[in-house]
């Protein structure tokens, strides 16, 4: 039994386009990497500024240095030094003050 203006293929089908790359594509692309890198080199720069920003250290029972900033390497070996701690619980160094 067939219906009338049936022939056996699916009527509904929906046509897809063919997809394409067009130009406003390009334009996504570049300005998503474009707030990428942006992204990036904010987190950076807050890092930095984490990093050099002065701390607050306890010294010992009595004495507190607000402006103390983390050197840059290590003490050399031959020099005596003093360990406090900084606020955020950081271990931190200076040379022996006499």
């Amino acid at each position: 039994m067939q219906i009338s203006g049936m022939s056996g293929k699916i009527q509904n089908s929906p046509i897809r386009p063919v997809k394409t790359f067009q130009p406003h594509h390009v334009r996504h692309l570049i300005s998503g990497t474009l707030v990428f890198f942006l992204g990036i080199a904010a987190n950076e720069y807050l890092t930095y500024l984490r990093r050099t920003w002065p701390r607050t250290v306890h010294w010992g029972t009595h004495e507190i240095q607000r402006n103390y900033r983390i050197p840059s390497a290590l003490p050399p070996t031959n020099v005596p030094v003093e360990v406090g701690i900084a606020e955020d619980g950081t271990i931190v160094w200076r040379p022996h003050q006499k």
